[in-house]
């Protein structure tokens, strides 16, 4: 992924129109999804924790609203080090952050928000302890 993708949805993450975010929010785990997915099988990565990440970040994302604009984010081929997964998990960090912010507002969002909200924040969290341990060994 270009850094200019990246950079793009970690600007979005910091929005401060709430459905901006929740479409960046879904971006990400559809991203983390993907990658998580793509190192699953790789020869010394841990496909459980790849598996655990990819799971969280699902259920993350089906505890959000399906955005109504936008375009899909693409993943290129990942590199085989752990570092390459290092932007990935900082973008599910970040996500986690910005879904934490919105459980604060969340009674404007919508009836059933903010729980809808701390079980997805709760899940980026998981999910970023998880592909950061992909390629620990």
């Amino acid at each position: 992924m270009s850094t200019s993708v990246l950079m793009d949805l970690d600007a979005r993450l910091d929005s401060e129109d709430a459905r901006a975010v929740l479409s960046a929010v879904w971006d990400v785990f559809t991203v983390a999804t993907e990658v998580a997915d793509a190192v699953t099988f790789e020869e010394g990565s841990d496909e459980l924790q790849a598996m655990s990440a990819a799971q969280q970040c699902m259920g993350g994302r089906d505890l959000l609203p399906v955005p109504q604009d936008g375009m899909p984010v693409e993943v290129p081929a990942l590199g085989r080090g752990a570092a390459d997964l290092g932007p990935y998990v900082r973008l599910l960090e970040h996500a986690q952050q910005a879904l934490a912010r919105l459980v604060l507002s969340a009674d404007r969002i919508g009836e059933g928000a903010e729980r809808s909200l701390s079980e997805a924040t709760r899940m980026a969290s998981n999910a970023a302890v998880a592909l950061a341990a992909v390629r620990e060994r």
